[in-house]
């Protein structure tokens, strides 16, 4: 998926299972995945049988989900079918006291369907998905004051509303909105070829986005109806060949084609409530900028087994990643320059490549070492910038350090996963600040190090812990053109902590069931998930630090032999008022805006499996 943005309006009801693959993952993944991959991966439709899943939720804030899975056979053994429905809508969590309304709400739709068909020495998988979302989001609220704030270049005073940030009141004079949709089709072909299977997949993706919110997050009709679209389509095509599981030596190998369009067109214009000297009414920025992005790459991975304890793994991709850019900025704003049209293109080329060695030393305890080359193409910053030395920026390269263990432990009651990393990242992609703005730039040289650890527990068929926590130190060892508090140029980050990254994360989840009447069964659940402070901004400003939090969840509901379920539901149990992100005062002084967390919020899921 070519944004994040992409994924956010879906529900993964028919998800089958989550891998989360920590590191460098270019030799089989490639496309970006230079820091680790999140591998959502939904059911495949079932040929014999006729299964699903419905649930409605019902919920403070005007809570209503409803969602719903169906799998059968259309042919038995031969085609079956699935098809996943969601709607979800929420009320807001803020309350606009100039517009006298709840905004912050949510409105999600979508749709997933899958045909599979198995025939003699093949299968076809086709698979297509549609969402669509209109929710009012996101309004920032005041999180910190450090004198008498103004806007508009200070010329106008602003009175922040009493309790914030927590009191959940936005002062906006304007909806910020983010509508969006999209959806994809894919088809997955595999073809036996003697002892060796061939795949082909194919898919094809679009997005778009229409953004028109209130940036300068005060009472003045000053930088309203800001719009952002965003339209991403993408085209891919992999085939790979795979051999046989069962032998010493396992490989798969293949290559791969991609194909991306993206366009981003920004509107920033001043209001007509008031006309400071520098800022007249009327004046605008507008930025169009596209990008074409081919990918092309040829890929190799082997596993072989020395012995019955000792496996060697190594793979290597190379790539080829031409792109071509063009970016249009016309503006009559003085802090952006009226570059007009410009073009640029560039052509990243890299190999990235993987070598892993496994040792177990028991069927339940494995030991493991890798390092690894990661890879991510340069690009262009495609929206306002003041100078044309922020327009691009380089490729990024890294190398992965790891060693850890997998075991089983207490007659396999007790399962643990440990690892130590320590990677260096070269032309780091991070944000810079460009005299008006961030922008991404690329640091010289930032490392990241740390431990993880999780594992689960489960004593007894009626109670399991899971648990987890890492230590991560995150920081610049080169970094010349950063931005530092109080310096209004670039300045020197090396040796500082990178923004945006906690050193600690911690969370853990228990649950009890037992059986509290014939045919019914009675469980209770509690999930906590804690992280230490992060600094916002890339200068490390005390303003917008935010401190460590945690958030835990519960419920506890009856399930019956036929699979009806009903639970009660608490996020954020404990109410725990936490900021998601700070920043300053747009063309303002003296204050700090952003986001807060979600309030508590009990509720009702009611559902049927069969």
């Amino acid at each position: 998926m070519a944004r994040t943005g992409m994924a956010s309006s879906q529900d993964f009801l028919d998800v089958e299972r989550i891998e989360v693959l920590r590191g460098p993952q270019g030799t089989l993944f490639g496309m970006n995945t230079a820091g680790g991959l999140v591998h959502i991966i939904t059911r495949k439709p079932d040929l014999f049988a006729y299964s699903g899943r419905a649930e409605v939720v019902f919920g403070e804030y005007d809570t209503l989900e409803a969602r719903g899975y169906v799998t059968g056979p259309i042919i038995e053994n031969k085609l079956g079918f699935s098809f996943s429905a969601a709607k979800s809508t929420r009320g807001g969590f803020l309350y606009n006291s100039v517009l006298k309304r709840d905004v912050d709400d949510e409105n999600k739709f979508s749709l997933r369907g899958k045909l599979f068909y198995q025939g003699d020495g093949f299968d076809v998988t086709l698979a297509s998905d549609y969402h669509k979302e209109t929710s009012i989001c996101c309004s920032a609220v005041f999180t910190k004051v450090t004198g008498a704030p103004t806007t508009a270049s200070g010329y106008y005073p602003v009175t922040p509303p009493p309790g914030y940030p927590f009191s959940r009141i936005t002062i906006q004079d304007g909806l910020s909105t983010n509508p969006n949709e999209g959806g994809g089709f894919s088809a997955e072909v595999n073809v036996e070829l003697g002892d060796h299977t061939l795949t082909s997949l194919t898919a094809w993706r679009r997005w778009t986005m229409e953004s028109i919110n209130d940036p300068d997050s005060v009472n003045y009709t000053f930088l309203n109806d800001f719009l952002i679209y965003q339209e991403h389509n993408q085209f891919s095509q992999e085939f790979r060949i795979t051999s046989p599981s069962d032998r010493d030596l396992t490989y798969v190998a293949g290559v791969f084609f991609y194909d991306r369009r993206s366009r981003d067109y920004e509107n920033l214009h001043v209001g007509v409530q008031g006309r400071p000297p520098v800022l007249l009414t009327g004046q605008a920025a507008i930025t169009d900028a596209i990008v074409k992005d081919l990918t092309y790459a040829v890929f190799a991975h082997f596993d072989y087994k020395v012995t019955d304890k000792l496996t060697v793994a190594a793979g290597a991709r190379y790539t080829w990643e031409p792109q071509e850019f063009s970016f249009n900025q016309q503006s009559q704003i003085y802090i952006y320059p009226n570059f007009g049209q410009i073009y640029r293109d560039s052509n990243d080329q890299a190999l990235t490549w993987k070598l892993d060695l496994r040792y177990a030393w028991t069927p339940e305890l494995t030991t493991y070492a890798s390092i690894a080359r990661g890879f991510k193409p340069g690009g262009m910053t495609m929206t306002r910038v003041a100078s044309l030395n922020g327009l691009m920026f380089n490729e990024e390269t890294n190398l992965n350090y790891e060693i850890g263990l997998k075991g089983l432990f207490f007659d396999r009651k007790l399962t643990l996963n440990a690892a130590a990393f320590y990677t260096v990242y070269n032309d780091f992609q991070t944000t810079a600040f460009d005299g008006t703005r961030y922008i991404t730039a690329n640091a010289e040289e930032f490392i990241t190090q740390g431990v993880e650890l999780e594992g689960h527990w489960s004593p007894s068929k009626s109670f399991s812990l899971s648990f987890g926590a890492s230590y991560v130190d995150a920081h610049y060892t080169d970094f010349t053109n950063g931005q530092c508090a109080g310096v209004s140029g670039p300045c020197d980050l090396s040796g500082k902590r990178l923004n945006g990254s906690a050193k600690w994360n911690v969370n853990a989840a228990a649950s009890y069931s037992t059986e509290v009447a014939e045919g019914w069964d009675g469980y209770v659940r509690l999930d906590y998930a804690w992280k230490s402070d992060i600094y916002v901004a890339q200068d490390l400003n005390e303003n917008t630090h935010l401190s460590s939090y945690g958030v835990l969840n519960g419920r506890i509901g009856v399930v019956s032999e036929e699979g009806f379920s009903v639970e009660v539901f608490a996020k954020n149990l404990l109410d725990s008022e936490y900021l998601l992100y700070a920043y300053g005062l747009p063309f303002g002084t003296n204050g700090y805006v952003g986001y807060v967390g979600a309030p508590r919020l009990f509720g009702v899921r009611i559902s049927q499996s069969f």
